[in-house]
């Protein structure tokens, strides 16, 4: 009985253990270097308490755009898309001309959906 308890935590302990340094600071599936973007980063933070309703009509959308992370902000009552892409730090991307907008929804590469619904293509 004992050799069985000590070779089922052997395997316990060998299938277990990585190779993998972590990186300090920053977790493994951050966003922007932030475990929970949407409670962590304050603009994003401000932007999903603007919300009305919840995430059946709201979301936030992590896309790759020309090797940066950007984050949509796809709110409910907005009027327009192309004015709510914002990179890490907060700032806006400027896609008021229709054919920057439309270099971005081309060329994006969505990575997940941080909050809620996606509701824009």
């Amino acid at each position: 009985m004992k050799i069985l308890i000590l070779l089922i935590s052997i395997l316990f302990v060998a299938t277990n253990c990585t190779t993998e340094d972590p990186v300090e600071g920053v977790e493994k599936d951050s966003v922007c270097g932030v475990a929970d973007p949407v409670k962590n980063l304050k603009w994003l933070n401000e932007e999903f308490k603007q919300f009305s309703g919840g995430p059946e009509i709201n979301g936030i959308v992590l896309y790759n755009y020309k090797d940066e992370n950007i984050i949509e902000v796809q709110n409910s009552l907005f009027n327009s898309t192309n004015i709510h892409q914002h990179y890490c730090n907060g700032a806006k991307l400027n896609l008021e001309d229709p054919k920057a907008f439309e270099d971005y929804t081309k060329n994006r590469v969505e990575l997940k959906i941080l909050y809620g619904t996606k509701m824009w293509q």
